[in-house]
């Protein structure tokens, strides 16, 4: 089997051989845009715009369990030692989850992630892209092609 991520919101599984699909997950409008981990028949991996983690059956694409970290991306592939799971959020921290519990176990948060995090998230604790975003890219983008084309 062959299991990606992608940009249309959903997860999938693929027949390596033959590159016919056996099974879509859907998430729900966020993207999936890191490699999974795979593990004793299970797939691991986190999205991008919602903050959640999933586990699914290998096989099947049935949900095993999920988590919820206060909607801050997760871009960063996660990766397996033992029964522990380590997987980065774009919050400037390190998850570490036990496998056995389906909990989290501690977390990595770094220095920067630590002083610049504050003015960086809103009360309720997910991202504030206002703050951090100043201006739009795309738009930015948009606007000197229009400009270079007069």
């Amino acid at each position: 089997m062959v299991y990606f991520g992608c940009r249309d919101s959903n997860f999938y599984a693929l027949d390596a051989a033959t590159g016919q699909k056996r099974w879509t997950f859907s998430n729900h409008g966020s993207w999936v845009i890191s490699s999974p981990a795979i593990l004793d028949g299970k797939v691991y991996f986190g999205t991008s715009d919602s903050g959640l983690f999933h586990v699914l059956d290998a096989k099947t694409g049935s949900p095993v369990f999920s988590l919820k970290f206060q909607g801050w991306p997760m871009f960063s592939s996660p990766a397996i030692a033992g029964s522990m799971l380590y997987i980065g959020s774009h919050m400037g921290k390190l998850i570490a989850i036990d496998l056995t519990t389906q909990k989290p176990a501690w977390t990595f948060e770094t220095d920067a992630s630590r002083q610049n995090g504050p003015a960086l998230t809103k009360p309720d604790g997910t991202p504030n892209y206002e703050a951090a975003f100043g201006d739009n890219f795309y738009e930015s983008m948009v606007i000197g092609v229009s400009s270079s084309a007069n």
